[in-house]
C-alpha cells in the first residue's frame, strides 16, 4: 500500500466524494415510498389538467376597452403574464403542491395541479376571474324593465342603458343598478371566508377587509346613501348578495375609515369549500380578462400508482442486472463500477429534490438511460486500464494513462447528449422536459462518478492490483 500516498489534492478529491455522497443520502432519505423523496408529475399521482383561453373585453394600454382577440398583441402577453402570476397566487394559497401553470401555444394557458382530487374546486379557482364590484340599486321588481321599454324609444333607451344595468339574481327578481359601480375588488387588502358562530342556520360568508383608500371610498358611499337603501355586490357579473344600509353602518361610516375596514362580508347560497376559494381568489385579485377552460382532464391516482408500481420496476430490474452482469465481467473492478452507479442514482434523485423538479414518466426514462451511460463511462476506462497494463506498465501507470486516454471520448460522448438535454429543456413541453431535466442530471452525474470517484477509487486504493496483466486462455 505504499505507493498509495494522498497528496492534498487527492484528499481535497476524497473530501468533495464523501460530501456529495452524505448530502444525496440527505435529502434522498426517507429513499421510499417515492412521493416522499421527489415530486411526482400529473402522470405519476393524478391530478387535473385545463388548458385555458383568454376572451371577452380587455384594457388597453391607453384606456380604451377591446375585445382580447383585438387586443395589441404586447397587451395579449402582457394579460397572459398577469393571469399565471395570479393563479399562482391562487394555487399557493390554496394549498395546493407544485402546480405547473404557464403559457401554452397561442395565449393560452396551462394548468397542471398534480394531487387535485376536487376537480369542482380547482375549476372554480383556476376559472373564475373574481372582478367584484359593488353598486347602487335603483330599483327592485320582478320585471321593471317590462314597464320601462314601452315608455322610451330606441335612443332614449341606448342612453338610459348607458347608466343603468338590469340584472336579475338567482331567484330571478330583477334589479336595476346604477352604473358605472361604485366601487371595485381593487378596493380588498384581504378576504376570509368563515361562518358565523353560534347562529342557527347560519351559512358560509367571505368577510372582506379594505385597504384604507378602499375604506374612505366605502365611507363616502355610505355617507351618499339613505338608510334603507340597496347595495348590490356583484361578481363576475352575477348578484350575490343585495345588502340594505343599516343605521349601525352609517354611524360607523360618521366615525370614519377605521370604523368600517372590516365590516363588510358576503353571503351568498355557497358552501364552506365555495366560500373558501372565493376569498382566495378575491385576496389574490381579479384576473384582467375572463378566461374559459378549453380542454380539461383528469387522471386518476390509481393509474398514477400503477405507473409508478411499472415505472420503479423497470429501473429495479435494469438496476439489478447491471450490477451483477458488471461483478460478474469484471470482478473486483465491478464494484468500482457498480458504487458510482448507485452514487450516480443517489446523485440523480437528490438533484431532483433540491431543485424541486418534478418526476414524470418520461423523467423514469431519462434515469433508465443514466444507468446506461454511468456503465458505458466505466466500461470505456476498464477497458483502457486493461490495454494499458498489458503493455507492461504498472498497475497505477495503467490507470492513470488509461483515465487520460479515455477522457476525450468520455467528454464529447456526455458533453453531446448534455447540449440535446439542454436543447429538449428549452424546446420542449412538460413530458419532454421531464425526461431532459433526469438526464441533464444524470449525464453530469455519471461524468462527476466516472472521472472523480472511479478515478479516486482505482488510484488511490487496493482496486488496482485486480486489473488483469494479461489475457490467458482459459481452458
Amino acid at each position: 500500500m505504499a505507493h498509495h500516498h494522498f497528496t492534498r489534492s487527492d484528499w481535497i478529491r476524497a473530501g468533495v466524494v464523501i460530501t456529495v455522497l452524505a448530502a444525496a443520502l440527505y435529502f434522498v432519505f426517507p429513499f421510499w415510498p417515492l412521493d416522499k423523496v421527489v415530486q411526482l408529475g400529473l402522470d405519476l399521482q393524478g391530478g387535473v389538467r385545463m388548458v385555458l383561453s383568454p376572451y371577452g373585453p380587455i384594457k388597453e394600454k391607453d384606456g380604451r376597452i377591446v375585445d382580447f382577440e383585438l387586443a395589441s398583441e404586447e397587451r395579449k402577453a402582457e394579460a397572459v403574464s398577469q393571469v399565471i402570476a395570479i393563479l399562482n397566487n391562487r394555487t399557493d394559497q390554496y394549498g395546493l403542491v407544485n402546480p405547473e401553470i404557464r403559457t401554452f401555444g397561442d395565449n393560452q394557458v396551462l394548468v397542471n395541479l398534480p394531487g387535485a382530487t376536487n376537480t369542482e374546486a380547482a375549476r372554480s379557482l383556476i376559472g373564475q376571474t373574481a372582478q367584484l364590484d359593488f353598486y347602487r340599486v335603483l330599483d327592485v321588481g320582478s320585471n321593471p324593465l317590462d314597464d320601462i321599454v314601452p315608455v322610451l324609444g330606441d335612443s332614449e333607451m341606448t342612453a338610459w342603458l348607458r347608466t343603468r344595468l338590469p340584472v336579475r339574481d338567482e331567484k330571478g327578481i330583477q334589479y336595476i343598478l346604477e352604473k358605472p359601480s361604485l366601487l371595485s375588488g381593487a378596493a380588498l387588502a384581504d378576504a376570509t371566508a368563515s361562518t358565523p358562530v353560534g347562529v342557527l342556520g347560519a351559512t358560509p360568508e367571505v368577510r372582506l377587509e379594505f385597504t384604507r383608500e378602499g375604506a374612505e371610498a366605502f365611507v363616502e358611499i355610505i355617507n351618499a346613501m339613505d338608510v334603507g337603501d340597496l347595495l348590490a355586490i356583484m361578481l363576475d357579473g352575477n348578484i350575490v348578495s343585495v345588502a340594505a344600509v343599516r343605521e349601525s353602518i352609517k354611524e360607523a361610516a360618521l366615525q370614519g375609515w377605521r370604523q368600517v375596514i372590516d365590516k363588510t362580508s358576503i353571503s351568498g347560497n355557497f358552501d364552506q369549500e365555495e366560500a373558501f376559494t372565493l376569498a382566495i381568489a378575491l385576496r389574490a385579485g381579479a384576473l384582467p380578462v375572463s378566461v374559459k377552460i378549453e380542454h380539461e382532464t383528469t387522471i386518476g391516482p390509481s393509474l398514477g400508482a400503477d405507473s409508478i408500481r411499472r415505472g420503479m420496476m423497470t429501473i429495479a430490474i435494469g438496476f439489478v442486472l447491471i450490477l451483477i452482469y458488471m461483478f460478474a465481467f469484471y470482478r473486483m473492478l465491478g464494484f468500482v463500477a457498480n458504487f458510482t452507479l448507485v452514487l450516480n442514482m443517489l446523485i440523480v434523485f437528490a438533484a431532483l429534490k433540491i431543485f424541486g423538479a418534478v418526476l414524470t414518466l418520461p423523467g423514469i426514462a431519462g434515469i433508465i438511460l443514466t444507468i446506461g451511460m454511468t456503465v458505458d463511462a466505466n466500461v470505456i476506462i476498464f477497458e483502457r486500464i486493461k490495454e494499458e497494463r498489458r503493455t507492461g506498465k504498472s498497475p497505477l501507470a495503467a490507470v492513470r494513462a488509461g483515465f487520460e486516454k479515455s477522457l476525450s471520448t468520455l467528454f464529447d460522448a456526455n458533453i453531446t447528449t448534455l447540449i440535446t438535454a439542454l436543447i429538449l429543456l428549452m424546446l420542449g413541453t412538460g413530458p419532454i422536459r421531464g425526461f431532459a431535466v433526469t438526464l441533464g442530471i444524470g449525464v453530469l452525474g455519471s461524468l462527476f462518478c466516472a472521472l472523480v470517484v472511479s478515478r479516486l477509487l482505482m488510484e488511490k486504493t487496493f482496486f488496482s492490483s485486480f486489473i488483469p496483466a494479461k489475457v490467458t486462455q482459459e481452458q
